[in-house]
């Protein structure tokens, strides 16, 4: 287990002072990132490979948002049953006194980077003995939403396979809650699936439906592709 040290600066802030629920969830998928390489097996080394990481699954669970210029930190360890298929990641984050203000586990394949299918190496990475954090992330069904918005995905949008961020979902999701929701300090609980790629220029249809006042169901899709879908919970 190793813990990276992060800053919330004004541009990951919102109205409230508050750090957003989705500039935290892009510090943990960094979090973890750093922690990869570390082991030896960074995106740069995977595309020397001819390899890429892709994120599968994702559950990330916030208790509380730190405030503009507090320090927190993220705790990175291998989660039970790594190596093989998948390879899981968990994650604890604390303020700066150590108090756990959030959790999270996720699970990442290996691909081809020209054929974009699974690849099954061995990387050498330790399975974990340390507990996942919490539930596992949910195995959400398609839907038909409320109402959906379009985006064209742009440069700044990308990540390093070329393809749409999987960050940037969750950033689309959260600008169609309702303010109520985004002005909450609540716990919250974020699901994530990741099922297909998408790259610039392409167009994303996205939505929401209300389940309740506690719940919302997100869907991303292109081309008669489902690309994501995604569920939050607040209490």
């Amino acid at each position: 287990m190793r813990a990276y040290e992060y800053s919330v600066t004004p541009e990951t802030v919102d109205l409230s002072g508050q750090a957003t629920v989705p500039s935290m969830c892009r510090s943990i998928i960094n979090a973890i990132g750093r922690n990869i390489r570390r082991e030896g097996c960074g995106i740069d080394v995977m595309k020397q490979a001819g390899r890429s990481w892709v994120l599968l699954r994702s559950a990330f669970e916030i208790d509380e948002r730190p405030r503009l210029y507090d320090l927190f930190n993220i705790f990175v360890w291998p989660g039970k049953g790594s190596g093989g298929l998948t390879y899981n990641r968990s994650v604890k984050v604390t303020d700066a006194d150590g108090c756990e203000i959030g959790r999270g586990t996720t699970e990442w394949c290996v691909i081809d980077a020209s054929s974009r299918r699974p690849v099954f190496p061995d990387l050498g990475l330790a399975d974990g003995d340390v507990p996942v954090p919490c539930r596992s992330p949910r195995r959400l069904k398609v839907f038909i939403p409320d109402f959906s918005r379009i985006k064209e995905v742009g440069y700044s949008d990308c990540d390093f396979n070329g393809h749409l961020n999987n960050t940037h979902y969750i950033e689309m999701f959260y600008n169609l809650l309702p303010e109520k929701v985004l002005s909450s300090g609540l716990f919250t609980r974020i699901d994530i699936n990741f099922r297909h790629e998408v790259r610039k220029g392409d167009a994303v249809d996205f939505g929401m439906k209300r389940v309740s006042d506690e719940e919302f169901l997100f869907i991303a899709r292109s081309g008669g592709n489902t690309l994501c879908q995604a569920s939050l919970m607040t209490e």
